[in-house]
């Protein structure tokens, strides 16, 4: 009787781990959904009431994006713009294709194709490009931007219909372990990627720190998601690279965070353009990149 008692104990136990860990699942799949369906409005809002009231009512008050000066708090500055006169002569939309989600169901990204359709009647071809855009759940559970970029591309990525797939992680950390996780050395992430950069060279440093599923946004380019890829976009990088951190947040498991700034080539004061990166978690407990996406500055002519 004592040794089937004790039998019924331990399954008991098993069967509520498991339970815990479907339920956790759930949870998590839940909140990047509804972080995906607010990627969807937003798309919808843009269509039917322009860019500056979407951005303005799906954007955090702190949310960044990039206008002509570098990094802005998004809503603020487009609050203060006065709505287009006249009719719009481009409706652009986009559809979430890839996502990812903190273990604490409080911050997530969101990638996917981006269409830019000429409605002015003079009959321009469509233009294509990839959105990246943070989202963080906010206090009454409403999924806002915390930060948003876009690159072009040279064709559409994907179709606007298309259904997202969410990230494998396969070097994540578990949720378990996110319990022994302060902030690492997050605050010196970039600065300590530029150091790996200049003590070694671009192509080492990248490989060090990307995850084993990462992806690279460039404009003019499809997105580089892979290491052959990699190498063949890297060889062709002129100069030495670096970043200068503005910003970022910290997923309140400390599992999954962004940074932002401006990235400069052979010690040049003057930034050559913006970037965003996202960082997870491996299960040694390293941050590793997931998400690399430049904003080229013009060159000048």
């Amino acid at each position: 009787m004592k040794v089937r008692f004790t039998r019924t104990i331990i399954f008991c136990a098993v069967i509520f781990v498991i339970a815990s860990q479907v339920g956790l699942a759930m949870r998590i799949n839940k909140d990047l959904e509804n972080m995906a369906q607010a990627e969807r409005d937003f798309s919808a809002t843009a269509v039917k009431e322009g860019f500056r009231d979407s951005f303005i009512k799906f954007f955090a008050d702190d949310g960044i994006g990039f206008g002509p000066n570098g990094p802005e708090r998004t809503k603020g500055v487009l609050s203060k713009t006065p709505p287009p006169a006249g009719p719009r002569t481009v409706v652009f939309r986009w559809q979430p294709y890839f996502c990812d989600m903190s273990h604490g169901g409080d911050l997530g990204y969101s990638t996917g194709p981006v269409i830019y359709e000429d409605v002015s009647g003079s009959n321009r071809p469509a233009r294509h490009g990839m959105y990246f855009s943070v989202w963080q759940k906010q206090p009454d559970e409403s999924w806002k931007v915390a930060i948003d970029i876009g690159t072009s591309t040279p064709q559409a990525v994907a179709p606007q219909d298309v259904n997202y797939e969410v990230a494998k992680n396969p070097d994540g950390i578990g949720r378990a372990e996110t319990k022994k996780l302060g902030r690492g050395n997050f605050d010196g992430l970039d600065a300590d990627f530029s150091a790996e950069i200049a003590g070694s060279d671009v192509i080492s440093a990248y490989n060090s720190r990307l995850s084993e599923e990462f992806r690279l946004h460039r404009n003019g380019l499809m997105p580089i998601v892979t290491r052959d890829e990699l190498q063949k976009y890297l060889n062709g990088v002129k100069g030495q690279l670096a970043f200068k951190q503005m910003g970022g947040k910290i997923a309140d498991l400390n599992d999954l965070a962004f940074t932002y700034g401006s990235f400069h080539f052979d010690k040049n004061e003057k930034p050559a353009g913006y970037y965003v990166h996202v960082w997870r978690r491996n299960k040694a407990g390293q941050w590793k990149l997931v998400a690399d996406i430049f904003n080229e500055l013009p060159a000048k002519q």
